[in-house]
């Protein structure tokens, strides 16, 4: 039995707790999707909004330091782009699915050239896989219809959670074997 010094140990069972959160959460997405893809505009509103507000307390705060009119103007367009995103949640959420698209697109890429790199000793199938299923939910939202916007945001989300729940569970049993074999 490994102990909790076991750098293994410590490791799977974290990939245990990730997973299950993620498997969780996907499962809400999809119950879900529309109510999903509106969290994730207003939270992502909300962030923008104080990002903005905060930007611009800086600039007026400094307004005799050099970068004072950058700091103003990025304030301004996150404050701008934080309150369109409250105030028209559906725009938010289009705009958020193309972004979505481009973020998962470059995730795929990231887990794909992963799995090649660590074949050996390592479930790099389960990571091959989630590269895969990444890859084609970021095409499949960046080739939608505006309409259908809403309902893919929420369904992918929670796809690409689910996948990587199952790659966080294949890890962590991974780990554990390695743990005892260690």
């Amino acid at each position: 039995m490994p102990t909790s010094t076991d750098p293994f140990a410590r490791v799977a069972i974290w990939c245990f707790v990730l997973g299950g959160i993620f498997a969780v959460l996907g499962g809400l997405a999809l119950a879900a999707p529309w109510v999903a893809a509106t969290v994730i505009a207003v939270f992502c509103g909300v962030t923008l909004l104080a990002a903005g507000v905060s930007q611009l307390a800086m600039a007026i705060g400094t307004y005799t330091w050099r970068g004072f009119w950058i700091m103003l103007l990025c304030g301004g367009l996150s404050t701008l782009a934080g309150t369109g995103m409250l105030t028209l949640p559906e725009a938010g959420v289009e705009a958020l699915v193309i972004f979505l698209g481009l973020l998962l697109s470059f995730e795929a890429a990231a887990k794909i050239a992963a799995a090649f790199a660590i074949r050996d000793g390592f479930p790099w199938g389960w990571l091959l896989l989630d590269g895969v299923i990444t890859g084609l939910l970021g095409g499949i939202l960046l080739t939608s219809s505006p309409a259908a916007a809403g309902v893919l945001l929420g369904i992918f989300v929670g796809i690409n959670l689910l996948s990587s729940a199952a790659t966080f569970l294949a890890m962590g049993m991974h780990l554990r074997r390695a743990g005892r074999m260690a």
